[in-house]
């Protein structure tokens, strides 16, 4: 399309793959069709020209592809146009969200042909007006209005001589009553295939396996019927069965419709089915050797359905890990649990067998890592451990190691996970491997920054970005390494140094259109504005960390800070949807790092909305679980957060003064209003106290700066100054800008 409009087709006919479209697969096979294809259309779109994207066959992709196209249409910033093309029974959208969406929205629903336009598609059909009486009641009777079981019933009269052409006229050379026409249009099609000659219908079978296109010398690679494939190719498009589809570079063929090869693949039997999709598996990788991964999926899929099931194990990881290069976790997660199930269903593995399990473990990890899921991967990864541990390869159960610690991380198991991530840098060291020293040290960094440890936790940032720099082509090591020291900077409060390692990982990101670095490069620089005290600027990073990411993981892990932002903002409405949806996906998938954080958030929330008791003891059983997780960092933020709470208690404040507030939060007022000072104070006691053990100076400076307050508000002024005086030097030690200022205007209200 011209004038610089990008037209991305997105899937079925009009999708741009040279080979194979196959229908028949399975709903996962246009599922990763669907998935691929978004990282081309972000690719396109987030250079602002305006495009035209294609959707056809809806009805082929499963649930979770659907509710990836809905978040995509509902969500969706750029300048586009939508055509989405589906089956009758397929509703996009329900009632709810098209009322949402509006006059953003239109749909066309193509009717069935009534009796009218039904006879004039037999006119057409027949090219002539003159249709005979017995036919036409038969076209009423029998079609319903169903174009291709119509054309079908028309093509079958004709190839059985029951129709026939007189001069210009058309005739019935018998009663059609005494004719078993069948119900619908696969027994048709069925009876249609059943009047083929033997040879033509077997080289027909035989394409149907490989697809609903078809190469020709696929098919006639793996055909034993090779003098009669031309002949036969030549009568099946004269029957109007298939059609020809290329001629260059490449002659191909497709069948007219996706029923049609449906019901001829049916046909065989299962073992011939298995016969046929091994050639075919043999024939692709010898004609495609110089290009094999663009076609990792369909060799996977042939090896599978045939015989060969281990080739099929090595295509699925292939399929996985090219799936995961492009950022379509939802498809590699298929394609390594496909693998997963033929291995782990193996009970007789031998010893090369069960270290490529190990391997599938290890590249699984990182899916369901991208996917959020680390409930299933702590699983996954408990119930191999004593398998991995077993096949004495020290490698691999270290680098086996290292991710089982950064899983157990993520659901806030910080002590255990420290224990196994120390136990597998060990390993790493005593063989020399950087590979698992380097992920080791990457993901102590995070693990020792949640227990406060803050210098140990530098010093396996500065190991872990050193091996990164060492190993370049390791994408994933330099983010993991680069953001570990954006967060140890980010914990200690450090504006600068947040702000610097999240222009190098956005940088890197968009120079080598590395989807997953630009995204953590926006978070981190919404990290370094929250550091600041700038939160307005932090909710502008996140959201572009959100728009840019096309995985679970980033995109949950930047809601929830956008919410956080919110709540810090004052803008308490825009959290609540934020934490409602973060909430709900983090305990269905175990995500509990983020998970808690959304609680705790939503906890304030809740208290701002009148909710004061519930909402402070969410907020107080937090508290009581990162003292026991040992999660020093969140509990020096959370004291700091229930102590403001209590300050605006004290203060008169808390919410909404609307007596139906009042009236909901009585009893717990009458309670909490004399104590509430009290209370504060010593949440912000022990908030200074941690924050001063571990380093975390943004924390310590706010935490001052409301003791401040909160002395001033007692009449204590010469307490009140010495706090904020200590909250000035606080904020000047990490550069927190915005902070300062309104440091320094507390410390000038003071006279």
């Amino acid at each position: 399309m011209g004038d610089g409009k990008d037209v991305i087709p997105f899937i079925g006919s009009l999708y741009s793959i040279k080979y194979p479209e196959i229908e028949n697969i399975s709903p996962e096979y246009w599922k990763m069709k669907l998935h691929e294809s978004v990282q081309a259309i972000v690719s396109a779109l987030t250079r602002r020209a305006p495009a035209v994207i294609c959707l056809e066959d809806l009805h082929w992709t499963d649930s979770s592809s659907i509710e990836l196209l809905r978040t995509i249409l509902l969500k969706f910033n750029y300048p586009a146009l939508f055509l989405c093309v589906s089956r009758p029974q397929f509703s996009l959208f329900t009632s709810q969200q098209l009322s949402g969406i509006g006059k953003f929205y239109y749909e066309m629903r193509l009717q069935d042909l009534s009796p009218t336009e039904a006879k004039g598609m037999v006119e057409s059909l027949l090219k002539t007006e003159t249709i005979p009486a017995e036919l036409r009641n038969l076209i009423q009777r029998k079609a319903e209005g169903n174009p291709f079981y119509l054309e079908e019933v028309i093509n079958s009269l004709i190839e059985t001589e029951t129709l026939i052409k007189n001069d210009k006229t058309w005739v019935l050379t018998r009663p059609l009553a005494g004719i078993d026409i069948p119900s619908n249009v696969q027994g048709v099609i069925s009876a249609r295939l059943d009047r083929l000659e033997k040879e033509t219908k077997r080289i027909l079978q035989e394409a149907s396996v490989i697809g609903r296109t078809f190469l020709y010398e696929i098919l006639k690679r793996i055909t034993e019927l090779k003098e009669q494939i031309d002949r036969s190719l030549q009568g099946l498009e004269r029957l109007d069965l298939i059609r020809t589809r290329t001629l260059d570079p490449d002659l191909e063929y497709i069948f007219k419709h996706a029923l049609t090869q449906e019901v001829v693949y049916n046909g065989l039997l299962k073992k011939e089915r298995q016969v046929i999709h091994e050639k075919i598996a043999n024939v692709m990788e010898e004609l495609f050797r110089e290009r094999l991964p663009e076609f990792y999926e369909t060799l996977a899929y042939h090896y599978k359905q045939g015989q060969s099931h281990l080739k099929a194990v090595d295509y699925l990881m292939k399929a996985g890990e090219k799936c995961f290069e492009r950022y379509t976790v939802e498809e590699s997660h298929q394609y390594y649990k496909e693998a997963f199930d033929i291995l782990s269903n193996k009970t007789d593995r031998s010893k090369d067998e069960d270290i490529l399990l190990i391997d599938l473990l290890i590249q699984w990890s990182s899916v369901y890592y991208f996917r959020a899921d680390y409930g299933g991967l702590e699983d996954l990864q408990k119930r191999h451990e004593t398998f991995v541990k077993s096949s004495g390869d020290d490698a691999r159960f270290g680098m086996f190691l290292a991710w089982l610690g950064w899983t157990l991380n993520q659901r806030e198991k910080y002590l255990d996970s420290y224990r196994y991530l120390s136990q597998a840098l060990k390993i790493g060291e005593r063989i020399n491997n950087s590979k698992i020293i380097g992920y080791s040290s990457c993901w102590l960094t995070q693990t020792c920054l949640n227990l406060g440890l803050f210098d140990e936790a530098m010093a396996y940032g500065r190991r872990a970005q050193e091996i990164s720099e060492m190993m370049p082509s390791d994408r994933n090591l330099f983010r993991y390494a680069f953001f570990g020291m954006a967060m140890h900077h980010f914990y200690r409060g450090e504006k600068k140094g947040t702000a610097e390692y999240g222009r190098i990982l956005l940088n890197y990101g968009e120079k080598h259109t590395e989807i997953r670095c630009t995204s953590i490069g926006h978070f981190t620089l919404g990290l370094g504005f929250i550091a600041a005290g700038d939160h307005d600027r932090a909710i502008e990073c996140f959201k572009k960390a959100i728009q840019v990411s096309l995985e679970p993981f980033y995109q949950y892990t930047a809601k929830t800070m956008l919410g956080f932002s919110y709540v810090s903002a004052g803008k308490f409405h825009e959290a609540e949807s934020v934490f409602e949806d973060v909430i709900k996906f983090t305990e269905e998938l175990g995500y509990e790092f983020m998970g808690s954080a959304a609680q705790a958030f939503m906890g304030i929330v809740m208290i701002t909305k009148g909710d004061v008791a519930r909402g402070i003891n969410i907020v107080e059983s937090l508290i009581q679980q990162h003292l026991e997780n040992g999660s020093r960092w969140r509990y020096a933020l959370i004291n700091h957060m229930l102590g403001r709470v209590y300050l605006q208690i004290a203060q008169g404040g808390g919410g909404e003064k609307s007596i139906s507030f009042l009236l909901k939060n009585m009893g717990f007022l009458i309670k909490t209003v004399p104590f509430a000072a009290r209370k504060a104070e010593g949440y912000f006691h022990t908030t200074i106290e941690t924050a001063k053990e571990i380093g975390a100076k943004s924390i310590l400076g706010q935490a001052y700066l409301d003791l401040g307050k909160l002395h001033k508000a007692k009449g204590r002024l010469a307490d009140a100054r010495t706090c904020i005086s200590q909250a000035v030097q606080s904020f000047e030690e990490c550069e927190a800008d915005v902070y300062l200022k309104q440091t320094h205007e507390a410390l000038t209200s003071l006279g």
